[in-house]
């Protein structure tokens, strides 16, 4: 399937992002426009100022088609790329650093909450009686929800937070002016379509912060640099 006149030019200048960030693994073939997240089981519209760095190619929102210039896509490519291609690793790294100290923390209520929380426990379960202290009884159930449900929250916080830097970054390397404007203008399309971003039980953590957020930052960044 040929390539169009305007996808190959956002390919094109997602190759000289590449170059500039010293990226080497990343050589997209075609531009996926897409109406509907397909990261998640329910139908959520995919975000307009969304991009995503997939093996071969790279995903926009199809809303955005044609109502950005190719050129106007430059920032928040560069932004996917950078935490993507540069900021992922330093995701890993900090999650299983949090990993390994909650789970530190888990072992050690194995042995502290059977002498802070004495008190005689009992359960039967098959015909099998169980005997101990509320704290050795507790103490797994808690350790578990400590380390995984706290290495999620924490790894999303993590991941929120480069996702934030690398859009500092990315305005670093195309200017805060230029990503300010694409954004302003993707904000105000969303507004006139009623776009209106969905969270349920089925849908991964989001860790693109809201538009406003990334405008409200670009415009402290610039304010400071001014």
């Amino acid at each position: 399937m040929p390539v169009s006149e305007y996808d190959q030019r956002i390919l094109n200048m997602t190759k000289e992002l590449c170059h500039q960030l010293d990226i080497l693994n990343y050589n997209p073939i075609f531009v996926s426009w897409e109406g509907f997240d397909s990261r998640v089981r329910v139908p959520v519209e995919f975000r307009y100022d969304e991009c995503l760095i997939e093996r071969n190619c790279v995903t926009l929102s199809a809303k955005m088609k044609d109502v950005l210039e190719p050129e106007e896509w430059r920032p928040i490519i560069a932004s996917s790329l950078i935490f993507t291609k540069k900021l992922r690793r330093v995701l890993f790294q900090r999650a299983a650093i949090t990993f390994a100290g909650l789970l530190g923390v888990a072992v050690g209520l194995l042995f502290a909450l059977p002498i802070l929380l004495p008190e005689p426990f009992s359960s039967t379960r098959s015909g099998s009686t169980y005997s101990g202290t509320l704290g050795a009884a507790s103490a797994p159930l808690i350790g578990f929800a400590l380390v995984t449900g706290g290495t999620v929250i924490l790894s999303a916080v993590i991941a929120r937070r480069l996702r934030a830097t690398a859009d500092e970054k990315a305005a670093d390397l195309v200017s805060t002016t230029s990503f300010l404007t694409t954004l302003e203008k993707v904000s105000e399309t969303m507004r006139q379509a009623g776009f209106r971003e969905y969270h349920t039980i089925s849908s991964s953590i989001p860790l693109l912060p809201d538009i406003g957020t990334r405008i409200e930052r670009l415009k402290r960044k610039s304010n400071l640099a001014s």
